[in-house]
């Protein structure tokens, strides 16, 4: 898994029409602050175009992936403990939209990756900075247990996860689930990537229609 989450420059190496987005409602426009405004389809995508430059098999994490790595074989709500260190807190109020009380002379929120302590598998910004896109449709949890999930096999919402700038510490928690549609195009969502080949676990078959909560 990518220690950092992708960045504006990585990624307009594969799109640079993205530089339009760059600062956009006032967040990530220099090179190395955290992507966003890319779909889940762009972030898939991207994948795609850096396994055939490179080789590799790049991908999205699973929602199992991202949360194990997350906590780093911790328990406590965040990787850090029962609550997190003032450095992981990026404009940390219940703001859905950028705050209309903002005038040009405020300092935007820094979205530059790496900037807090990596969690203990060696990872940064797994709480906040920005959501992460996860490769599965969004549902509830099965009833058994399963080994190495791969998610549903069909859904109208894409997982999240990791919480974001500009929202409420709660949501950064390593459990939190988020979802949104594939094709939306957030200034709270970016991504990051990584290598392997998905498991080969069967998906799962929905049996009530998908619901986002």
């Amino acid at each position: 898994m990518g220690v950092c989450q992708i960045t504006n420059k990585q990624y307009e190496e594969y799109d640079p029409s993205h530089e339009k987005y760059r600062g956009r409602l006032g967040f990530s426009a220099k090179d190395d602050e955290a992507v966003v405004h890319v779909s889940w389809n762009d972030a898939n995508e991207f994948c795609r175009w850096l396994s055939d430059k490179e080789g590799l098999p790049y991908r999205l994490p699973t929602e199992a992936e991202w949360e194990y790595a997350c906590r780093a074989e911790t328990t406590e709500p965040y990787s850090p403990g029962d609550s997190l260190p003032e450095s992981f807190l990026r404009n940390p109020i219940e703001s859905w939209v950028p705050d209309p009380k903002k005038d040009n002379n405020d300092e935007p929120v820094d979205l530059t990756v790496g900037k807090t302590p990596p969690n203990p598998f060696g990872l940064c910004d797994m709480h906040g900075n920005v959501e992460e896109w996860c490769h599965d449709w969004y549902g509830p949890y099965p009833d058994e247990n399963m080994d190495d999930p791969v998610g549903y096999a069909t859904g109208e919402f894409k997982v999240s996860r990791g919480g974001s700038h500009s929202t409420e510490p709660y949501f950064l928690r390593s459990a939190n689930r988020m979802a949104s549609l594939p094709e939306d195009r957030s200034w709270l969502i970016g991504f990051r990537v990584v290598i392997g080949d998905l498991p080969g676990s069967e998906p799962l078959e929905r049996s009530e229609p998908s619901l986002c909560y």
